[in-house]
C-alpha cells in the first residue's frame, strides 16, 4: 500500500493575445423577471445556471425569475465557445457587468424620484431600498420605461490582451489567470500481478469564489475520475494505423467499481479574475491524477512507472527490472 500527493497549476482563459470576448444581453422584463441572452454552450458542467445565479444576485431577484437564453448565436449575442475553461471567466464576466450597469441604472431612477443620493440605495429583494424606504422593483420598472431609460443592458466582456512576439513573453502573463490544486491517492498493489486498487482519492482545489457550490464539488470529481481513467486504463493501442481500441470494450475507461468515491474540497480565496473571485474549475482536476498515482505507487512498491496508462504488466515489469 502507498500515498501520493501531486500539486498543478492550470492556465484558465484563452491565450492572451487572441483578443477574446463574450457578449451578454440581460434585461428586466415588466413583471420583475430577468432575461439573460447569451451564445454560450451549455454542455452539462451548470454553465446556464452560473450565469443565472450571477444575474439574480447582483439584480436582487430569485433565481426562478431568471430565464437564460443560450446556444444559438443566430438568436443571441456571440460569447465563444465551452472551451479553456473559459465559459465562467468570460461569458460569467459579460453577464456580471451587464447586470451591474442595469442596476446602477434603475437603482439612478429611484434615486432620482426619492430625492436621495443614489450611492445610498441597493437593489435586493425585489425592490429599491435605503435606509428611509424602499420603492418596488416593479414601480421602478415602470417609472424607468416611462422617461425611457432602458431596461436591459448589451455588454461586451474583452479578455486581457497582448502580442506573440517572444521577446514579450517573459514580461507579459500568456493567460489570464491560473487555477491551483492537490490530490492525495492511497493505493493497493499486487505483487504478483501488477494490478493497482484505488483504494481512496481526495481531489482539492483553489476555485476563488464557488459560484455553485455543488457545481464546482461536481466538476472537481469529475475531471478527477477522468484522469483516473488516463493514469490507470485508457489507452489508444494502433495498428498499422488502424485504432484497435475503438470501443468500450477495449478503450477501458473507469466504472463506479473501479473508482472510490472521490471527496472533492474546494478553497475560495477570492483572487480569481472570474465573476465575484471565481476562477475556472472545468480542466484542472484532470491534471494531478496520473502524477498522484505514480507517487502512491512508488511509495508501495518503490518503483517509478513513467508510461501511462499505468496497467498491471507495465507495473509488473517495472518490479521485475528493479
Amino acid at each position: 500500500m502507498g500515498r501520493g500527493i501531486a500539486s498543478n497549476i492550470q492556465p484558465y482563459g484563452r491565450l492572451v493575445w487572441l483578443h477574446d470576448t463574450a457578449t451578454a444581453w440581460v434585461g428586466f422584463e415588466h413583471d420583475g423577471s430577468v432575461v439573460v441572452r447569451i451564445g454560450v454552450q451549455d454542455i452539462g458542467g451548470g454553465q446556464a445556471s452560473s450565469l443565472a445565479q450571477i444575474a439574480a444576485e447582483i439584480l436582487g431577484v430569485p433565481m426562478e425569475l431568471v430565464a437564460v437564453h443560450f446556444g444559438d448565436s443566430a438568436l443571441t449575442p456571440r460569447a465563444g465557445t465551452t472551451t479553456a475553461t473559459r465559459m465562467l471567466y468570460m461569458s460569467g464576466n459579460a453577464v456580471h457587468d451587464a447586470a451591474v450597469r442595469l442596476r446602477a441604472a434603475l437603482v439612478a431612477v429611484a434615486a432620482a424620484e426619492r430625492g436621495v443620493p443614489a450611492r445610498s440605495m441597493r437593489l435586493e429583494a425585489g425592490a429599491v431600498r435605503d435606509a428611509e424606504g424602499e420603492m418596488p422593483l416593479r414601480e421602478v420598472l415602470d417609472l424607468a420605461q416611462r422617461q425611457g431609460v432602458p431596461l436591459h443592458v448589451y455588454h461586451t466582456f474583452h479578455g486581457p490582451t497582448g502580442t506573440p512576439a517572444t521577446r514579450q513573453l517573459a514580461n507579459e502573463r500568456i493567460f489570464p489567470d491560473f487555477t491551483f490544486g492537490t490530490h492525495l491517492a492511497d493505493v493497493e498493489v499486487d505483487t504478483r500481478t501488477g494490478a493497482v486498487r484505488l483504494l481512496g482519492y481526495v481531489a482539492c482545489h483553489d476555485v476563488g469564489r464557488a459560484i455553485n457550490p455543488v457545481s464546482v464539488r461536481g466538476q472537481i470529481a469529475g475531471g478527477a475520475v477522468q484522469g483516473i481513467g488516463s493514469a490507470l486504463g485508457e489507452e489508444v493501442v494502433l495498428d498499422d494505423g488502424v485504432n484497435t481500441s475503438g470501443t468500450l470494450f477495449q478503450y477501458l475507461m473507469p466504472t463506479s467499481a473501479d473508482v472510490p468515491a472521490v471527496r472533492a474540497l474546494f478553497l475560495e480565496s477570492g483572487e480569481g479574475v472570474g465573476p465575484f473571485g471565481a476562477r475556472g474549475i472545468g480542466e484542472p482536476p484532470i491534471g494531478p491524477c496520473a502524477a498522484a498515482i505514480a507517487n502512491a505507487i512508488e511509495d508501495a512498491v518503490g518503483v517509478r512507472v513513467t508510461t501511462l496508462p499505468m496497467r498491471p504488466d507495465r507495473v509488473w515489469a517495472a518490479m521485475q527490472h528493479r
